[in-house]
């Protein structure tokens, strides 16, 4: 099963750790801030930073620790927290998919002497984890993690974030004691676009109608024309995984859902969960994914991790899927939704990503840090409610702050397409 539209599963993974040379993130740096953000692949005018101000309050306490948490609307987003970054006055340590590190020779020595280290989503990756923890206690980089995963194209709207950052962050908490505090740094990225792109986007969507043997209604409303294709898109999606189509469903929100279900159902029995009547789907994806997760770091259950692996894959693509309904963008149809949608639709037919369709600024607002001494009591195991509280806040935190961002936009994204 396919997780991320940029993929090398045909790759062998090792472990790659980080290297991180002064010089080089200096260099990295100054290439990312003057050409690489401005290139053909971001096309980011500017990015307005929000919240400096309280950061650098607590990044003057002696012996404190981040861990840096932004969401992962696009695949520019490395690129703009590094910039972020810098402003932070931090040169971050970056946990990052090993398909990056593949991509060419050049990437896979780059990118470890930038401070990235690979992690395998391809299973239980111990060496990640690992180096992820001594990153955090030896507090000489902030760790920075994607808590998403995968970049779901969905940027008013956060997806479900795993717990290994909680995970991570609890348990380097509990080893430093109360003298040495960990600090969760959630960021929210919202991205608009500045510039009228509506045309670059019915090209767009009419190259993908071409491709199911179709054409683009000049006459309908655009939402009805991306709900249709959307459709097509998704029920090859689903054959191509042999889960069966619910008949004369002209509703995309019920096939979705329809076909989620099938998927959940199937895992909840696999993993032995019990379903409340009241729970949505959203939910009960997190229920699996967090029951998955502790099998995955449990190392008294090594045989188990293979299976889990698949179980994880499946659980993902449950949730990509749901990232199509619940009326993202027929609820508000905004130049900056509708393009967003048929960037997914594209990388979900194509395999592979496309760089934006125009000039677009970013907000980046740091949220209030969030003490991990909270979380944490002296002498007493980490619990399992304490990580699942805290994954909670973290995803909490960053939606309130794309909140936030978006009553301030007056751009050309923000109108209605």
């Amino acid at each position: 099963l396919k997780r991320t539209m940029l993929e090398f599963s045909d790759l062998p993974y090792q472990f790659i750790p980080p290297k991180p040379n002064n010089f080089i993130i200096h260099l990295g740096r100054i290439v990312n801030r003057f050409i690489g953000l401005k290139s053909k692949n971001h096309r980011l005018k500017e990015i307005n930073l929000d919240g400096l101000t309280e950061f650098q309050k607590i990044a003057k306490e002696k012996d404190a620790r981040f861990i840096i948490l932004p969401n992962h609307p696009t695949h520019s987003d490395p690129q703009v927290i590094t910039e972020v970054c810098r402003r932070m006055k931090k040169k971050p340590s970056f946990m990052a998919a090993y398909d990056v590190f593949a991509r060419n020779k050049f990437v896979s020595w780059f990118m470890p002497r930038i401070g990235a280290f690979s992690v395998d989503r391809e299973g239980s990756d111990r060496k990640a984890m690992k180096c992820a923890a001594q990153i955090l206690e030896e507090g000489q980089y902030p760790l920075v993690i994607f808590p998403e995963g995968n970049v779901y194209f969905c940027n008013d709207r956060v997806s479900p974030f795993a717990e290994g950052a909680a995970y991570i962050g609890l348990r380097t908490q509990h080893k430093l004691g109360e003298d040495a505090p960990v600090y969760a740094v959630p960021i929210s990225l919202k991205y608009t676009f500045i510039e009228d792109v509506r045309e670059s986007v019915i090209s767009n969507l009419d190259e993908i109608a071409k491709k199911f043997n179709t054409s683009l209604s000049s006459e309908k409303p655009i939402i009805e024309e991306i709900t249709r294709i959307s459709i097509l898109t998704l029920s090859e999606f689903l054959q191509k995984h042999d889960y069966s189509l619910p008949e004369n469903n002209i509703n995309v929100d019920n096939l979705i859902n329809d076909a989620v279900e099938q998927i959940i159902i199937k895992l909840e029995k696999e993993i032995g969960i019990t379903v409340k009547k009241e729970q949505n789907l959203i939910s009960r994806i997190r229920k699996i994914r967090s029951k998955i997760h502790s099998i995955r770091i449990d190392l008294e259950k090594q045989k188990e991790h293979a299976h889990a692996a698949d179980l994880a894959d499946e659980a993902m693509l449950a949730l990509r899927m749901l990232g199509y309904s619940g009326g993202y963008a027929t609820n508000n149809p905004s130049l900056d939704r509708i393009a967003e949608t048929v960037a997914r639709l594209r990388e979900d037919i194509h395999s592979e990503g496309a760089p934006p369709v125009g000039q677009r600024k970013v907000l980046a607002k740091i949220c209030q840090p969030i003490d991990l001494r909270q979380y944490v009591i002296p002498n007493e195991k980490i619990s399992k409610d304490s990580i699942i509280k805290l994954t909670e806040e973290f995803e909490k935190s960053v939606q309130g702050g794309i909140n936030e961002s978006n009553t301030k936009i007056h751009s050309h994204g923000s109108k209605v397409f």
